[in-house]
């Protein structure tokens, strides 16, 4: 009779426990266009970044090659909240590294970042 009542315990707090997991995720990168690792023609005009939810703010943003930050402006995209759109300056070849700080819905700031390579 005890075993059976802490199997009954455990399993209660099993599922309550996983009913409170996703309220305790973060947002996190879906897609983004250019996708991580992928090698373009040219430095997109607009990188677009996908996250799982509707973001609060986008906090920065930073497309660097070397050290040169080649991001004009990133905001979320007013129709999607839970897209990223950050407008770039200066196609180069080279390896970059996409660098984007935003404000989950749960007020945790994150950090995402990802390289991608342009060849021409």
């Amino acid at each position: 009779m005890r075993a059976r009542r802490t199997m009954i315990t455990l399993l209660a707090a099993g599922a309550i426990a996983t009913a409170a997991a996703p309220a305790l995720a973060h947002s996190g990168l879906v897609s983004s266009g250019p996708a991580k690792g992928a090698v373009v023609k040219h430095l997109p005009k607009t990188i677009v970044l996908n996250f799982s939810e509707p973001l609060q703010a986008v906090e920065g943003a930073d497309v660097l090659l070397g050290t040169r930050d080649h991001a004009k402006s990133a905001r979320l995209n007013p129709r999607n909240a839970a897209q990223v759109r950050i407008a770039t300056r200066n196609d180069r070849v080279g390896r970059y590294t996409v660098k984007v700080r935003v404000l989950s819905p749960d007020g945790h700031r994150q950090q995402v970042s990802y390289t991608f390579r342009v060849r021409r």
